[in-house]
């Protein structure tokens, strides 16, 4: 796991480059009222396993279903666009600040808005963030499945080791697993679940 590393208690925890960055976005957020979580690098770094990142991923929850008046109001505040050249998705609003990309991903109803509800609030180091929580964190690289997700999925696993709701995590990815028809979401999380669990005996 070339460029990980775990954190000690007390350590810093966001890259210096992000701190600025992260804390405008959330400052935004918060002065408008819009709830939401840090995802993705970053968050992972928050529950004790660090690789690098250099953008900054943060689900939001929109009041109402009103989908257009977030978008617009990001736009608004934020104006250079990233990722021009890629087909604009509506649940995903890409700006850049300070030359670094965030990415203001809007909730979909059900289970994204409990990613918020369920988030946890961190200290940053005299200023703090609504945090995905670590099983919130698994639940989403498990379903994405991608090659750098389950390298992440197992270091949550050990850094969390016997703090994690385990239950929620397997009802979770039961449901997903049936619902986009790929029962692998489960057959590839339980052993190496089980690996772990092992290894904390």
């Amino acid at each position: 796991m070339s460029g990980c590393k775990s954190w000690k208690t007390g350590e810093a925890r966001v890259e210096e480059n992000l701190k600025a960055v992260l804390r405008t976005a959330v400052t935004f957020l918060e002065e408008k009222g819009f709830r939401y979580a840090l995802i993705g690098g970053l968050a992972l770094a928050e529950w004790g396993f660090a690789r690098y990142t250099h953008d900054v991923d943060i689900k939001v929850l929109v009041p109402d279903m009103e989908y257009g008046t977030v978008r617009e109001a990001i736009r608004k505040t934020f104006p250079d666009r990233a990722r021009v050249h890629v087909p604009e998705n509506p649940f995903i609003v890409a700006v850049e600040i300070e030359k670094v990309i965030v990415d203001f991903l809007l909730a979909l109803p059900g289970y994204e808005e409990l990613i918020i509800e369920r988030a946890v609030q961190r200290d940053l180091g005299g200023w703090s963030a609504w945090i995905c929580s670590a099983e919130d964190l698994i639940i989403q690289k498990v379903v994405a499945g991608r090659g750098k997700d389950w390298p992440d999925v197992e270091a949550l696993l050990i850094e969390q080791h016997g703090r994690l709701d385990e239950q929620y995590i397997e009802n979770w990815l039961s449901q997903f697993a049936e619902a986009l028809e790929e029962p692998q979401l489960l057959t590839q999380y339980q052993p190496l679940a089980a690996k772990v669990r092992k290894l904390g005996e």
